[in-house]
This record gives C-alpha cells, structure tokens and sequence, in this order.
C-alpha cells in the first residue's frame, strides 16, 4: 500500500509538470500584429501600416490599401524580431534635422501582443541603428508599392 501511494504521487507530479511546461512556452510566444511608420512635418503627414498580407497608407490623408507579399511580411518580422520592442522608446537618434524642419519627424510603431510600443522620433532617412533594417525594409516595400 506504501508503495503504491509513492508511485500514485510521482505519477501526479509528474503529469502535472508535463501540463504546466506548455502552457508556460505559450505565454513567452509573441505576436506581432502591425508595424506602422509615421512621418511628419508642417505640412506633410504620411502613415503606413503594414500587416500580415497588407499594406494602408495615408499621405495627407488620402487613404490607399494594397496588398504585400508573404515573402515582405516575413522579412518585416524578422528585422522586428530583432528589435527589444519594450526598450524601442529609449533609442536615441544620431540627427536632429527634424527639430528646424529640415526632416520629416518619424517614428516606428510595433503593435505586439495587443501592446503598442514606439520609438523615440528620429529624422526620416536616419533612423536609430537598431531600427536600421526595420526602416530599410519599409521603405523598400512602400517605394515598391508606389512605383506601381
């Protein structure tokens, strides 16, 4: 009877920790929902939005939706990816042309989990250098759909 109440309790044990291991490596996993680019100056105002398949532009207010391929996608999560989205805010930029209106004003925003996080304003063209390729690659993909 001893034995059988020691074999019974490992048993549990055991089971239970093989319910709790995956629940806790669903919760690290994240979801990154859109990624948007926002430039501004006095005058100017152009946001862009990019999700899984999907492309939304505002240039002054005029709307635009064009698709974007899975391959684009892919390549924006992985630049996205690379970035510590909690921390994105605390990136310093290297230029300040935006301050005389020399630049438009930018910004990148991941939408993460259902969480915005937003970097700190740079000068457009000059991003902070860990949002280098993120910024490069939006870009890409935004002259390629204009030139369309």
């Amino acid at each position: 009877m001893r034995n059988f109440i020691i074999t019974a309790t490992i048993s549990l044990l055991i089971v239970s920790g093989c319910k709790t291991k995956p629940t806790l490596f669903k919760k690290s996993i994240s979801k990154i929902e859109t990624i948007s680019l926002s430039e501004r100056t006095r005058g100017t105002i152009r946001d862009f939005t990019l999700s899984n398949g999907k492309l939304m532009s505002s240039i002054n207010g005029n709307m635009n939706s064009q698709k974007i391929s899975q391959n684009d996608w892919s390549k924006i999560l992985e630049y996205t990816e690379k970035i510590d989205a909690e921390n994105i805010s605390k990136l310093e930029a290297s230029t300040t042309k935006r301050f005389s209106d020399a630049a438009l004003a930018s910004h990148i925003t991941i939408t993460k989990n259902g969480t915005d996080y937003q970097s700190s304003t740079f000068d457009s063209g000059n991003p902070p250098l860990e949002l280098k390729n993120l910024y490069n690659e939006i870009q890409r993909i935004i002259e390629t759909k204009k030139s369309k």
